[in-house]
């Protein structure tokens, strides 16, 4: 298998909102901006006709791999599961987050965060100010983030491509709820 150049997550604005993922695959599909369902991937979709109007891609020269090869790397677009409650998806490039307040990084974050992923902390405490709220209001930049679904395009390398503000637009009219984004690689 080769090797994954990584994903721009797409998610609630609010991790705790709970997406229909139907509502938005229709939407998404009717934008064009996902194209057919692959075969044998769980809601994993090829790109669509519209979707390099879509996102915004740094560089000159955009060349995106969109065959479906299980040999080598294709950019795809893949919806996660509903989960019942807000879960971080994290990478390698994934930084220490800061408090919002106060701005000190949590530097055993992995420890304090990682400890206990199958049910919801009830909140960080930051070491150098004592503010407490939940994981997901520190500031992960866009190197990670809470979410109870997530609309991943697979193989962009991180700062590579950004959602358009039309395609925030399409999200947020097909389920009610603002969006944002991040970047993850394995």
């Amino acid at each position: 298998m080769p090797n994954h150049t990584g994903r721009l997550v797409l998610t609630t604005a609010d991790p705790v909102a709970g997406p229909d993922a139907v509502l938005l695959a229709a939407a998404l599909s009717h934008s064009g901006f996902i194209g057919d369902p692959l075969p044998g991937r769980r809601g994993a979709f090829s790109v669509g006709r519209n979707f390099l109007s879509l996102l915004a891609f740094s560089g000159c020269a955009v060349a995106i791999a969109a065959t479906s090869d299980p040999d080598a790397a294709f950019c795809h677009v893949h919806f996660s599961t509903l989960t019942a409650v807000p879960r971080l998806r994290w990478g390698r490039n994934t930084r220490p987050p800061r408090c919002p307040a106060c701005r000190t990084r949590l530097l055993e974050w992995r420890r304090r965060v990682l400890e206990s992923p199958e049910r919801p902390l009830p909140g960080l405490t930051c070491t150098a100010c004592g503010e407490t709220r939940p994981p997901w209001r520190w500031d992960w930049k866009e190197q990670g983030g809470y979410g109870r679904l997530f609309v991943m395009v697979e193989e962009v390398f991180p700062g590579e491509a950004v959602p358009t503000a039309r395609l925030l637009d399409i999200l947020t009219e097909a389920c009610g709820s603002g969006w944002r984004y991040f970047f993850v690689q394995d």
